[in-house]
C-alpha cells in the first residue's frame, strides 16, 4: 500500500540500501543538470538581447551611412539642407551611444562603454606644421571614429573629409555585423548545449526512475493477491468456527442427560 500510494519502490534506506545509494547519486547528477540548464537558458536570453541591441544599432549605422552619402553631393545640395543633414547625424551619433550606455539586461550593461567612439575607429597620420618651426612639417597620429562625424569633427557633414567618413562608417557596419555573428553562433551553440543536457536529464530521470520507482502492475497484483488470500484464510477461519459449533451443539444434542450418573 506505501509502494502504491507514494509511487516509490524505495521509501527509506532499509527498503534496498544500494538502490538507495544510487538514487541519491542520480539526484545529485540531476540537480547539477537543472543548474547548467538553468544557466544555459540566461545565456541565450543574454544574447538574444545583445542581438537585439545589435541590430538597433545597425539600423542606425545604415541610415548615417544614407545621410554620409547624401552629404558627398555637393552640388545639388543648399548649405540649410546640409546643415539639416549635419543636426540628424549629431543625433544619430548621440543615439548609437545612448544604446550603448543604458541598453541593460539582468540589471547589467549589455556593452562596454560608448560605442561611437570605438565602432569604425581607424588611426590616421597627418602632416601638419610645426608650431615651434612653421618651416617644417610632422607627422600627427589621429583615431577617427563616428564621434568624427559630429559638428566640428574632422568628418563633418559640412566641410569634414567625407571620403575618410564613408570609410569609416563602412568599418563600423563591418564591426558591428561582425560582434553579431559572433553573438548569433554563441547562441546557436548554447541551443545545442540546451538540447545535449536535456537528452542527458531525461537519461539519468529514466534510469533513477527504474530502481525508484513502484512497477503499478506488479504491486497491484501484489495486493489484490494478498487481499484475496486474506479473505480466504478469513473465510476458511469463519468455515471451521461455524462447522466447530455445529459439532458442538450436535455432541450436545446427543449426548443423555445425567450422563455420569446412568454409568454409575
Amino acid at each position: 500500500m506505501e509502494r502504491i500510494a507514494t509511487g516509490k519502490r524505495i521509501n527509506r534506506a532499509s527498503d534496498d540500501p544500494a538502490g538507495s545509494m544510487a538514487v541519491d547519486q542520480f539526484n545529485a547528477d540531476l540537480a547539477s543538470l537543472n543548474k547548467q540548464l538553468e544557466s544555459n537558458r540566461m545565456g541565450q536570453k543574454y544574447a538574444a538581447a545583445r542581438d537585439g541591441g545589435n541590430a538597433a544599432v545597425s539600423d542606425l549605422l545604415i541610415e548615417l551611412r544614407g545621410h554620409i552619402v547624401s552629404a558627398a553631393n555637393t552640388g545639388a545640395m543648399s548649405d540649410t539642407e546640409r546643415n539639416a543633414i549635419q543636426d540628424r547625424v549629431n543625433s544619430i551619433v548621440d543615439a548609437i551611444d545612448f544604446v550603448s550606455n543604458t541598453y541593460t539586461f539582468n540589471g547589467q550593461k549589455v556593452f562596454n562603454g560608448a560605442m561611437a567612439s570605438t565602432l569604425g575607429a581607424t588611426l590616421t597620420v597627418e602632416q601638419q606644421k610645426d608650431e615651434a618651426d612653421p618651416t617644417r612639417t610632422v607627422s600627427v597620429s589621429k583615431t577617427l571614429s563616428l564621434v568624427s562625424l559630429k559638428s566640428g569633427g574632422a568628418l563633418n557633414m559640412i566641410n569634414g573629409d567625407l571620403e575618410k567618413a564613408q570609410q569609416v562608417i563602412d568599418g563600423a557596419i563591418g564591426q558591428n555585423s561582425t560582434d553579431r555573428a559572433f553573438v548569433g553562433a554563441k547562441a546557436k551553440d548554447l541551443e545545442s548545449q540546451e538540447r545535449q543536457i536535456q537528452l542527458q536529464i531525461e537519461g539519468v530521470s529514466g534510469a533513477k526512475s527504474q530502481i525508484e520507482d513502484t512497477d503499478f502492475a506488479s504491486e497491484v497484483s501484489n495486493l489484490v493477491k494478498n487481499q484475496v488470500l486474506q479473505q480466504a484464510a478469513a473465510f476458511m477461519m469463519q468455515t471451521a468456527m461455524q462447522q466447530m459449533k455445529q459439532i458442538t451443539n450436535l455432541i450436545g444434542m446427543t449426548a443423555p442427560k445425567g450422563g455420569l450418573n446412568v454409568l454409575a
